[in-house]
């Protein structure tokens, strides 16, 4: 065997071994982003104690647009011009995954413990078939309806009992209410984004997304976070920086990655442990312990979710790129 022939054989060792790595690490790497995901909750439940839900979106969002405009420097995906006629879905994209979104579950969350937010922000797959269907006209079987009926059931359960039972307070109520905005706005996010990942990439939508969002948030986000800036305690930049770069721009970048280099069937499921990892952000950070409603109405979701997602998934599926999906995790 010549040295030249010896040299390709080590090259071809060395390049197995590290994609061998690669792809044992890719589970550890997706366990950090539902740990963080978890924890994405009980973050947003400490900063609302200080300062306004419109600061902590607004500048949750301007370290977020930085640190994704430095991962796509690093990793360069194919460059596109964005089309003319995509800037107004671009512009709902920012709207619909920003400012609706995590207003609603910065809104929410002083009222309802995190826990209780996560549950109901984990009925969103079923959100996103139900505008499937409306919109984009994909099949939902008997088996998917018997889902999303048992995950909105769920829903309910957590609004109208998992917030206080007998003893429900008006805030409370209005909270779980408008924590319903948030996945029923990331579901609108998913459709909406399903035609333009495919065509521009999934890591360059969802910067361009949120940095739209970001300068949306802006006229009303600037005042508001000049007024209270001066509220945040060390504590909280620290809770804002890991929302922003740990939740959002490691996430996302994790997310992505493994998106590349697994079937989107295999990857979805690791979205039903959110809820999981922000019960026990919950327990340890909070001290909050789950109410026996809550457990039921998170069972509903979980289990309705799982049911019209895995079970009742039609046998035909779309490239893994497109499905709805895909995107829909890194909502939070």
């Amino acid at each position: 065997m010549t040295v030249s022939e010896r040299r390709s054989i080590g090259a071809g060792t060395a390049r197995q071994y590290i994609r061998d790595v690669r792809r044992n690490l890719l589970p550890l790497l997706l366990a950090t982003v539902i740990i963080l995901w978890g924890g994405a909750f009980v973050a947003i439940r400490i900063l609302v104690r200080d300062v306004s839900p419109l600061t902590i979106a607004f500048l949750r969002f301007v370290l977020t647009s930085i640190g994704l405009v430095v991962v796509m420097s690093v990793a360069r995906p194919t460059a596109k011009k964005i089309d003319r006629a995509d800037w107004p879905k671009l512009l709902l994209l920012g709207f619909c995954g920003v400012v609706v979104y995590h207003l609603a579950l910065n809104y929410g969350e002083q009222y309802v413990s995190a826990d209780l937010a996560s549950l109901i922000v984990a009925a969103m797959p079923v959100m996103v078939a139900l505008l499937s269907r409306a919109f984009l006209g994909e099949e939902v079987n008997s088996t998917r309806w018997a889902g999303i009926g048992l995950a909105l059931a769920g829903v309910l359960v957590l609004i109208f009992l998992g917030t206080g039972g007998a003893h429900l307070h008006a805030e409370s109520l209005t909270g779980a209410a408008v924590v319903v905005l948030a996945p029923t706005a990331w579901a609108i996010y998913t459709v909406v984004s399903k035609p333009l990942v495919s065509k521009y990439g999934a890591l360059r939508m969802t910067t361009y997304a949120m940095v739209t969002g970001t300068l949306l948030l802006a006229p009303l986000g600037i005042p508001a976070s000049i007024g209270e800036i001066g509220k945040l305690t060390a504590s909280d930049w620290g809770w804002l920086a890991f929302l922003a770069f740990g939740c959002s721009t490691y996430a996302y970048t994790v997310w992505f990655y493994a998106l590349g280099k697994m079937p989107a069937s295999s990857l979805a499921p690791w979205v039903y442990f959110v809820p999981v990892s922000a019960i026990v952000w919950s327990a340890f950070v909070l001290g909050e312990h789950i109410t026996a409603f809550v457990a039921l109405g998170g069972a509903m979701v979980l289990g309705g979710v799982i049911l019209a997602e895995r079970v009742g998934q039609p046998s035909s599926r779309a490239p893994a790129v497109v499905q709805p999906k895909t995107n829909s995790a890194p909502g939070r």
